[in-house]
């Protein structure tokens, strides 16, 4: 019986692993642009708080200055810290901070460890190369010297040039090393798919 119909059980199956790739890659997708206008729509809310703030301050109207700063702490993101853009490969994607897995699904994630954006030392991101969750870094090998990198945060726009490209073995943590100077570095795992290496972008701040 299961001979007889076994073409018709592949197919069935065959289906349902079709329509879960397509699920999971639309939910992504649908998370990810979530990420971005949530964050887009905190940085417009802070501009306008900021602006009401000051005129508050202006009057010397201490309580009202309270409610506005006690207002902005609850439109504050938790976990979203700035948009990554790399024109060359058509990515825009939300930063999240941390490494963990449920944030490398729908961002690149930031090292807590290293420098923020724009500041002094290396600002170490990481994202996924596949076919499901985190496709965000399959690009990234298209990346050429002298492309650039656009960090937006805080409600400010930083441009990093990228320097260097190298491929590593995944236990060459010397990528993360902090820096005198203001940098960039992004990580994935390199040949797609396969994952034995480690392909790493650098860029300096212009």
């Amino acid at each position: 019986m299961i001979k007889k119909n076994l073409d018709k059980i592949l197919i069935f199956f065959g289906c349902i692993i079709i329509i879960s790739a397509i699920t999971i890659k639309v939910t992504t997708n649908y998370k990810q642009k979530k990420l971005i206008d949530d964050y887009n729509n905190y940085i417009l809310n802070m501009q306008k708080e900021d602006s009401e703030f000051n005129k508050i301050e202006e009057t010397n109207n201490s309580s009202q200055n309270e409610a506005v700063k006690d207002e902005s702490e609850d439109n504050k993101l938790e976990n979203t810290i700035g948009i990554l853009s790399i024109p060359k490969i058509d990515l825009k994607v939300a930063i999240g901070q941390g490494v963990d897995n449920e944030t490398l699904k729908y961002s690149v994630g930031h090292f807590q460890e290293t420098a923020l954006p724009g500041g002094n030392g290396n600002f170490c991101l990481i994202g996924h190369r596949s076919y499901t969750y985190g496709q965000f870094f399959n690009r990234l090998d298209e990346i050429s010297s002298g492309d650039e990198i656009i960090v937006n945060a805080n409600n400010k726009e930083y441009k990093y040039k990228v320097t260097n490209i190298k491929v590593v073995e995944p236990e060459e943590v010397s990528v993360l090393n902090q820096t005198d100077d203001s940098e960039i570095t992004l990580i994935t795992c390199t040949p797609i798919r396969i994952a034995t290496h480690r392909l790493i972008v650098k860029g300096e701040l212009e």
